[in-house]
């Protein structure tokens, strides 16, 4: 059975565009100084208010949304009002979100397990409590929100936290749809929020790394009806990548679905991860959405499956791997295969191949 996926809506920060990211129109992220960050924050990029404006809900959807979920909001409901979910069932409509918070960095614990009473745990637990646990409350509302605006009471998942959320979003909406559990699935992603409370929760991930967090979010929509369709998921795997050896077989295996002429990683690679991308598949341009734009968490493999179709539509094709300026190169006859890779921040890897030729076999 073969899956369909059709392009949807990016919020981007700092209103950059998606013909910013074609066109190496970017300008410099600087910090803004208004909260603490690690000493190897670079810059921040930020989704600022007015950048879009809400599509109507309700109310109390409204009232209650924080910034964050206002973000996924937006881009989820603009994207199912360009696409063919109303086509279907409730029940057979699917949502899938990578939300941008961690609730794992801590090693569990019990908090404030030894206060001497009611009073002394609730002013224990407020202090000891891990950094951005409480987001947790606040992506199931969000994820709440947004399937009862658009009435989807079938299949359902969120994920996080980190980058790799996104791709197992993506990943089990996919499956979702393979398996018949669904129909039409809204598959979508959102970067954190940028905070004091983002650097107390991803330091340790984080490490001494160069780091520049962007707050972003984007949606797309997975189905079966290729005439409403831009590109055809042809190839879906994930691994931890425990050496090299087992990254060069991992990206094998994405090879044998066929063979890319651009790739796209999202992420964190590790380090010879692009030198090896780059032996298994020698003839592929190679672009890092990170490196344009910075870290955008679960929303990053949307973003590229976006950026994928766009380019695929101009004709284009983006290398930011093997010059130090981002080349844009025209494709006479470009390639229809795209193959996204999602680098996670602790050795995750996920591969997702896309067919704009709608043409390439469906693997079991």
């Amino acid at each position: 059975m073969a899956i369909y996926i059709t392009s949807g809506c990016t919020l981007l920060p700092d209103n950059l565009s998606m013909g910013n990211i074609i066109d190496g129109n970017i300008k410099d992220a600087v910090l803004s100084g208004s909260e603490p960050h690690l000493p190897q924050i670079i810059g921040e990029r930020f989704i600022r208010e007015g950048d879009f404006v809400m599509p109507s809900v309700d109310k109390m959807i409204r009232r209650s949304s924080h910034p964050q979920s206002q973000w996924v909001l937006y881009t989820g409901i603009k994207t199912w009002e360009k696409g063919i979910g109303e086509h279907f069932p409730p029940e057979q409509r699917g949502l899938f979100l990578g939300l941008g918070t961690t609730d794992a960095d801590n090693n569990a614990y019990f908090i404030a397990s030894d206060a001497k009473n009611d009073e002394d745990y609730v002013s224990r637990s407020l202090a000891e409590k891990p950094p951005l646990m409480g987001l947790m409350l606040l992506n199931t509302s969000t994820a709440s929100h947004l399937s009862q605006h658009l009435n989807i009471i079938g299949d359902n998942a969120f994920f996080s936290p980190q980058v790799d959320a996104g791709g197992h979003a993506l990943l089990e909406g996919y499956y979702s749809i393979k398996e018949k559990r669904s129909q039409f699935v809204l598959c979508g992603g959102n970067a954190q929020k940028i905070s004091a409370w983002y650097y107390l929760a991803y330091e340790r991930l984080i490490g001494n790394t160069p780091w520049l967090p962007a707050e972003a979010a984007s949606f797309t929509a997975l189905h079966n009806d290729y005439r409403n369709a831009d590109s055809k998921l042809v190839y879906v795997n994930r691994t931890i990548i425990h050496s090299s050896h087992h990254y060069r077989h991992f990206l094998s295996q994405a090879l044998n679905a066929g063979s890319p002429h651009q790739i796209i990683h999202v992420g964190r690679p590790e380090h010879e991860a692009i030198p090896l991308t780059l032996d298994i598949f020698p003839e592929a341009v190679q672009f890092h959405l990170d490196k344009a734009i910075g870290y955008t968490g679960p929303a990053a493999v949307f973003i590229a499956s976006n950026l994928a179709i766009e380019l695929h539509q101009k004709s284009l094709a983006l290398d930011n791997i093997h010059t130090h300026i981002q080349t844009r190169l025209t494709c006479q006859q470009p390639s229809p295969k795209v193959l996204i890779l999602v680098h996670g921040l602790e050795k995750q890897c996920i591969a997702v191949l896309l067919d704009m030729g709608m043409s390439g076999r469906e693997l079991s």
